[in-house]
């Protein structure tokens, strides 16, 4: 009998995920979904091809030779029907439709400008929207459909979300220009010792926080917090009226200030600040497609893992 009518675009999908990934536990959260409700789909569509695709033990999932033949057609069904989607797009007059792309503000000063040029370059008819927004409000934003793709801090969850990481970044310590201090090539966490701190508001800056703060606990720093905000160019604003000290990713040296002094800081974790790209899992946009391949090409030409 035959079936093959009856397998859902989903189930394609969630088959080449797992394909890629060769464990459901990676595949699922990949997906933003619970392993079960996935095993229980790979299971259906079985069922509904009529033949076993995976072979799953305790340990490995491997590809059926009938799964490798049928992870081949599902990767063309899947690319068809976005074709189609686009060619849709074309006869109703959107061929040249916007891409609204969100970022928080650091990809504007590192990768962002570099990564549109080559965009335009193979979609010069595409207009394009940017929003600066938080991570959180970004993931929000993906998940209503008022972004289509976004520069984002890694979340702790991908929210049904593809998530690839574009590049890590360094630390900088903030000093004001006649500050003891400013004259230094490297600093420590240990010259700030004893000084008023300027750090990140909690949750806010969490992430950066908690790096700075657990290496401080590890080299038997005690550190002096003496303001709280919520955004690096707050840290920067007092750093300069000199009320205190404060550590930055180092994008914000790409926005110089004329009081400010920044000094690079070795010793801090050197793959603690990344940014990824994110968009929805179950796009098939060829247009975001093309934008991720041009961060690839990007990212490429930087240099695997250089920092920015």
């Amino acid at each position: 009998m035959n079936i093959n009518h009856r397998v859902e675009l989903r189930h394609l999908r969630y088959f080449i995920c797992v394909a890629d990934e060769m464990h459901f536990g990676r595949a699922a959260e990949r997906l933003g979904i619970a392993q079960a409700p996935l095993s229980q789909q790979i299971k259906q569509l079985e069922e509904r091809v009529g033949v076993q695709l995976l072979e799953r033990t305790t340990r490995s999932v491997r590809l059926t030779l009938a799964g490798e033949v049928f992870r081949e057609k599902a990767l063309l069904a899947l690319g068809n029907v976005g074709d189609g989607v686009e060619a849709a797009r074309r006869v109703m007059g959107e061929a040249s439709r916007k891409l609204t792309i969100g970022c928080v503000s650091p990809a504007i000063f590192t990768c962002l400008p570099q990564i549109l040029r080559k965009f335009h370059q193979k979609r010069p008819d595409t207009r394009i929207d940017i929003k600066i927004l938080t991570t959180d409000e970004l993931i929000d934003a993906m998940v209503e459909d008022r972004v289509d793709i976004a520069f984002i801090r890694p979340p702790r969850t991908k929210a049904h979300l593809n998530i690839e990481h574009l590049f890590s970044e360094d630390f900088v310590g903030l000093v004001s220009v006649d500050h003891p201090l400013a004259s230094r090539d490297t600093i420590s966490l240990r010259d700030f010792a004893g000084l008023p701190y300027v750090a990140y508001a909690p949750i806010l800056g969490i992430g950066y926080q908690n790096v700075v703060m657990q290496h401080a606990r590890d080299i038997g720093v005690s550190i002096d917090i003496v303001e709280e905000v919520g955004h690096t160019m707050g840290i920067v604003a007092l750093v300069a009226a000199g009320i205190g000290v404060g550590v930055a990713p180092s994008w914000v040296t790409h926005m110089p200030h004329a009081e400010v002094t920044y000094i690079p800081m070795p010793e801090l974790p050197r793959d603690a600040v990344t940014l990824a790209l994110a968009w929805p899992i179950d796009s098939m946009s060829p247009i975001i497609g093309e934008f991720v391949e041009c961060s690839r090409s990007f990212v490429a030409e930087m240099g695997a893992g250089q920092k920015m």
